[in-house]
């Protein structure tokens, strides 16, 4: 399984289309959390193998960063990766788990790190001993990117280090981050859904930094964090389209939402999708339901 999957890394770094990236394996899925705690590979096999037979190119990875997580890490990494043979996107501190990093060479992405200048070279070292993918946020300490200008600057940055430290660009994603403005008065504007708009001319924009290829990753739930859970799917729908059209790479998402896995698949399915009904669904949102 292990030779197969650096193939398939190979293969999704060079394809032109969409990569799929299952979501389930989360701290916030009290499923996935029993099935650790519990040490129930029977459980943790059968959540990544739905993943897969939805549809997943690959499955995002995210134990927390407590001691009991850490202790089951490498049981849980060797229990899915027994279970299907697809790449893994694990959260950073797989970093400090060098024998996964090594067993797993080169079919392992680190998801994620910042932009963070005084961690950021340590980081892109690290995964490129070991043949690892890495996604960087387009976020550091000071500075929460809000326009297109702020990301692209830190995408900048991120570059510049990557040719520092020697790190391939081939083996880089960038993730533009869907963000709300903090302040209550924007939040009451916003209702909840960020500002697409920035994201999207980022992703578009992010080709002209580089001659060579960098990918772009997005998680499609972040979009949607603050809307009530019956709104979410529809803005999904709707937003992932117009993501693919920008240029974009890479999602992680719900492969049991079918429709949304069908766009995935055939993006030009809803290709007609604008902005418009995004921001539509804000002024039909009802406020009292959001957390401000």
């Amino acid at each position: 399984m292990k030779d197969n999957t650096v193939t398939d890394m190979k293969r999704t770094k060079t394809s032109t289309s969409l990569t799929i990236i299952g979501q389930d394996m989360h701290i916030m899925n009290a499923e996935f959390v029993r099935a650790v705690e519990q040490q129930d590979g029977k459980s943790l096999a059968k959540m990544a193998e739905k993943q897969v037979a939805a549809g997943a190119d690959g499955l995002d990875l995210n134990l927390g960063l407590s001691n009991k997580s850490s202790k089951r890490f490498c049981w849980a990494v060797d229990a899915i990766k027994d279970a299907v043979d697809v790449p893994l996107f694990i959260s950073s501190h797989v970093l400090s788990h060098s024998k996964i990093l090594d067993e797993y060479r080169g079919g392992v992405t680190v998801n994620s790190v910042t932009a963070d200048p005084a961690t950021l070279a340590t980081a892109m070292e690290k995964a490129r001993e070991y043949g690892a993918d890495l996604v960087v946020l387009l976020v550091r300490p000071g500075l929460t990117p809000l326009t297109v200008d702020e990301r692209l600057q830190v995408a900048t940055d991120v570059l510049e280090t990557a040719a520092r430290v020697g790190f391939p660009l081939i083996d880089l994603y960038l993730d533009p981050l869907f963000h709300l403005r903090p302040d209550p008065v924007t939040w009451q504007l916003s209702r909840g859904v960020p500002d697409v708009d920035s994201v999207l001319e980022t992703i578009e924009m992010l080709p002209q930094l580089t001659e060579e290829k960098v990918r772009t990753l997005v998680a499609l739930s972040s979009a949607s964090q603050f809307l009530p859970r019956a709104e979410r799917s529809g803005l999904h729908h709707r937003l992932l389209p117009l993501l693919v059209a920008a240029g974009l790479d890479a999602v992680i998402l719900n492969c049991h939402d079918n429709k949304l896995m069908e766009i995935a698949r055939n993006p030009q399915f809803d290709m007609e999708s604008d902005l418009s009904p995004i921001l539509q669904e804000k002024a039909n949102l009802d406020t009292a339901t959001l957390p401000w």
